[in-house]
């Protein structure tokens, strides 16, 4: 029976090995698919890195200056860098034409997502998915950065937006907030905001807290109030004058 039973074991353990072999030997090739989506891009661009942050995903556009690859990655929640899930890959040349970039151009390794260019100088974009209230990213170029949040979206409060490298400005064009930074000089940016509809529900919690905490204050007086009338009622509170340096009844 136990024979029977590690054999088992083993035979999972194989097919669990092949089933995830892309995580073991390798995260496997790119999808032509998703790299030739077709996703217009605005090109018309004046920082080095531009991302335009959705509610699903991301757009950025880098600036490329005489290089000739870019390695795309990202971190997860324990630190751990996997290749970054780039898709609708775009290059942009010096005299404005734009072509699509190849699945040949693209390879995978277990933490890169290595993007060789067609030329040495031009623009970079890609789309990228996300989810949740934040945006972070490696710095793959240093240099100046605008990212763009979701309608609605805000960095303006600390407790509720956090904005790491401190940043140089904000602009607010139809109901999008800009985030610019001068020269980020530091290994990655994050962002984290809140929807201006986060306020009103904050504003509510915190009202509903202050009106629970002003009752129990209330009652907590009242109870006071009602031990003290007992108190009285039963005369321990009754007053004993002091009769100065006379010794207690019965032993003077």
């Amino acid at each position: 029976m136990n024979r029977r039973l590690l054999l088992a074991v083993g035979v999972l353990a194989v097919l669990a090995a092949l089933a995830g072999c892309s995580t073991i030997l390798g995260p496997g090739e790119p999808d032509p698919e998703e790299i030739n989506q077709n996703v217009t891009y605005d090109w018309n661009t004046s920082a080095n890195v531009t991302v335009d942050v959705a509610q699903s995903e991301y757009t950025a556009v880098y600036v490329i200056d005489n290089r000739t690859e870019i390695e795309l990655y990202q971190r997860d929640a324990l630190g751990t860098e996997n290749p970054l899930d780039a898709r609708a890959l775009k290059f942009q040349f010096e005299n404005g034409t734009v072509r699509n970039v190849s699945v040949e151009n693209v390879s995978l390794t277990r933490k890169r997502a290595v993007v060789t260019f067609p030329a040495r100088d031009g623009k970079l974009a890609f789309t990228s998915p996300r989810r949740g209230k934040s945006w972070s990213s490696p710095t793959f170029v240093e240099g100046t950065y605008d990212v763009t949040l979701p309608p609605g979206a805000r960095v303006g409060i600390p407790i509720l937006g956090q904005v790491s490298p401190g940043h140089d400005g904000t602009e607010i064009q139809n109901d999008r907030v800009t985030i610019h930074w001068d020269d980020v000089e530091r290994r990655s940016i994050s962002v984290r905001y809140y929807l201006t509809r986060d306020l009103w529900l904050f504003g509510s919690l915190l009202g509903v807290g202050l009106l629970a905490a002003a009752g129990g204050l209330l009652y907590y007086l009242r109870q006071i109030r009602s031990l003290e009338r007992r108190r009285e009622e039963v005369g321990l509170d009754v007053d004993v004058e002091d009769d100065g340096d006379d010794p207690p009844p019965g032993m003077g």
